[in-house]
């Protein structure tokens, strides 16, 4: 199995995107050099609404790995501050790294807002309105100039699959509304339109259909083996239950169909303080996978075999940046 391995094209811009977000996080969780203090006092002293404590934790691991903080348990030490940045970048940046505009929306406005989005004063959904939504803001999550590298290795690998097999190829895309992987596939292969099944919302060339990937696909009108292919662009980090919606993909594809998949790996320091804001449960609930948004690259592995797919090559993009995206190309196993 290969690992081929691309670094982003804007390490140095998404670094200090990531700078930026960091010192928000430091400043609303009040940090000061020398403390120690327990994540549970910190809660307690910022009012935090209980349903957004995963988020505090998530925010000090990203801080612990920077060497801002060391955490040790419930406990941490305050080693030193945030790496210096200038909030002023924040428009200049978003352009730069194409952040998709009700994203970029988002991470402005809760930067300035952090403390009251802790305490539920305001909501991320407050702060999205009037000019965006929240299907928006998740259909947009993760995506920069750093994925378009990740749509075309897709997108290349859709071609090979349709030169190498006798019929047309049955794609069915699980995507997340911005398109930009729609456009990718078929701008290599515009051929396959009338085979190509895009399940979201937004307009695009093709018959848009709804498909949940938290529920059972032949109930929604995805008969079993009726892909050759499933892409998924930045949309199975939302699923409730992974192993389930690969299990559901399996299922769809005929036995050696393919799947493609692209997804954020690992804690973003921008998303973790604007569009994971979004996912925190309703009071009461639990937050999925514990908090864990954006899973590491290992569970992702282990959750292909273990759905019955054979992983094939894997790519990443950002490895030297904190906005660290990877793809998958893993086959169905025959029975």
């Amino acid at each position: 199995m290969a690992y081929p391995r691309v670094s982003g094209r804007s390490p140095a811009t998404s670094d200090r995107l990531g700078s930026i977000s960091l010192a928000a996080m430091a400043a609303a969780l009040e940090l000061e050099p020398g403390a120690v203090r327990s994540i549970g006092d910190t809660v307690r002293a910022l009012r935090v609404a209980g349903r957004h404590e995963w988020l505090v934790r998530r925010w000090l691991r990203a801080l612990s790995a920077h060497a801002v903080v060391e955490l040790d348990g419930d406990v941490y030490r305050v080693l030193g501050e945030a790496p210096a940045a200038d909030p002023d970048e924040l428009v200049l940046l978003h352009a730069r790294l194409r952040i998709p505009a009700e994203v970029a929306r988002l991470h402005r406005r809760a930067l300035v807002y952090l403390p009251e989005l802790l305490s539920d004063e305001l909501t991320a959904a407050h702060l999205l309105a009037p000019d965006s939504t929240v299907l928006g803001a998740l259909a947009g999550e993760g995506l920069s100039s750093l994925s378009g590298e990740l749509d075309e290795a897709c997108a290349e690998y859709v071609r090979r699959a349709a030169r190498a097999r006798q019929d047309l190829v049955r794609v069915v895309e699980l995507g997340c509304g911005a398109g930009r992987l729609t456009a990718a596939v078929l701008r290599e292969s515009p051929g396959l339109i009338d085979h190509y099944r895009f399940t979201d919302i937004g307009a695009q060339p093709l018959r848009a259909e709804g498909l949940d990937i938290n529920e059972d696909f032949a109930a929604q009108g995805f008969a079993d083996g009726t892909a050759d292919m499933v892409v998924a662009g930045h949309t199975l980090h939302h699923a409730v239950n992974i192993g389930r919606a690969l299990c559901r993909i399996r299922d769809l594809l005929v036995p050696d169909g393919e799947l493609v998949l692209i997804t954020p790996v690992e804690d973003d320091p921008m998303a973790l303080t604007s569009t994971h804001f979004l996912h925190s449960p309703a009071p009461g609930g639990e937050v999925v996978r514990g908090g864990t948004i954006f899973p590491g690259a290992h569970m992702w592995r282990t959750a292909l075999r273990a759905a019955g797919f054979t992983p094939l090559e894997e790519m990443s993009v950002g490895v030297s940046s904190w906005a660290r995206l990877h793809l998958f190309h893993a086959a169905r196993e025959a029975m």
